[in-house]
């Protein structure tokens, strides 16, 4: 394989890489909104003493903000599915990528993407190397 080919290779796999954990950070914000309007949801809810159970109020009458908090969380559940999907597969297609990079270039890599990627960069030569453009 050819070494300017190599380089590019590297520098997409680390913008994938930018890439994936920038989805991981929308998780993140997703699930800590899932995680605040459940408990805007709970605290709707009355307990009911020395049991599991929970009322919707005094009457059993649905409060006013309870559909509303169950719709957001079916939405916020369903976007936080599709992303993490996402995720899952974008990771999956980066470490094919690193392996196939290093089975191109016949280096032995082991670890997680960032262990095999900087055995690849080593291996290479190619850390100390300016960016070169596509």
């Amino acid at each position: 394989m050819n070494e300017l080919d190599s380089i590019k290779r590297v520098n997409r796999i680390l913008v994938q890489i930018a890439e994936n954990q920038d989805q991981l950070e929308r998780l993140n914000e997703l699930d800590n909104k899932v995680a605040s309007n459940r408990q805007e949801l709970d605290s709707s809810y009355i307990k009911i003493p020395l049991t599991k159970r929970r009322l919707f109020d005094d009457l059993g009458i649905i409060k006013h903000n309870v559909p509303t908090l169950l719709e957001r969380d079916r939405q916020l559940v369903g976007s936080y599915n599709k992303l993490l999907k996402q995720f899952k597969e974008l990771a999956a297609f980066i470490d094919e990528e690193i392996d196939q990079l290093a089975a191109d270039n016949g280096i032995a890599v082991t670890g997680n993407c960032f262990d095999k990627l900087s055995q690849i960069v080593k291996a290479l030569n190619i850390g100390e190397r300016p960016y070169i453009p596509d």
